[in-house]
Formats: structure tokens, C-alpha cells, sequence
């Protein structure tokens, strides 16, 4: 397998996580007052060398990233919870899994 054919796996990975429900938001997605997407298609980014697929958000275009992943409780919303809580863990979990399978190998 060539690095290309990795780097190619590892960008329909993304692409496909990029449009699913491992990442903040979807269901408000360009709605008013909703997600723009710009962290799912802007901020995720993935960095393949040699020996390791370096997958990150760049914060200088989601500067908030963390707030959308940390757990948090909203008094002005009555108490309600951050349902995105724990959503790159999750992401960065399932990325790993669908990547394997298409290399046909094991993340480590």
C-alpha cells in the first residue's frame, strides 16, 4: 500500500465523518440560528507523515472547539446540559475504526 492510497482512505474517512453524527450540530445544520459547519468542514484537519496520521482542529478557525466538547450546564437555558459532551473522543474513536477497516489493518 502506498502512502497515497493511506492518504486517500484517511480523506474519505473524514469526509464521511464530516457529514455524520459524530460531529456537533448536524441535526441544525444550516438552519436559522443554527450550525454553520464550519468546525465539521473547516477546522478538521488530518496531517499524514511516514509513520502517523495526525488528525486535529485548528483552533485559529474553531477557536471554540472546547466549549463544544467539554461538559458544561446551562443556567440560562434551565439547567440543560451540553449535549455534544465528549463528541471528539467519540469522533477520533470512530475514525480510527472506519480507518483500519479500509486499510484492512489495526490503529494503534
Amino acid at each position: 500500500m502506498t502512502k497515497q492510497d493511506i492518504v486517500n482512505a484517511v480523506q474519505t474517512t473524514l469526509d464521511e465523518l464530516r457529514n455524520s453524527d459524530f460531529v456537533p450540530n448536524t441535526e441544525t445544520r444550516y438552519k436559522k440560528g443554527g450550525s454553520t459547519g464550519n468546525l465539521a468542514f473547516n477546522a478538521i484537519r488530518v496531517n499524514v507523515t511516514d509513520k502517523q496520521v495526525v488528525i486535529f482542529v485548528d483552533q485559529s478557525i474553531a477557536p471554540y472547539m472546547p466549549y463544544t466538547n467539554e461538559p458544561w450546564v446551562a443556567e440560562k437555558w434551565n439547567g440543560a446540559t451540553n449535549t455534544n459532551a465528549g463528541w471528539w473522543e467519540r469522533f477520533v474513536e470512530e475514525f480510527a475504526q472506519r480507518l483500519a477497516n479500509k486499510l484492512r489493518g489495526e490503529i494503534r
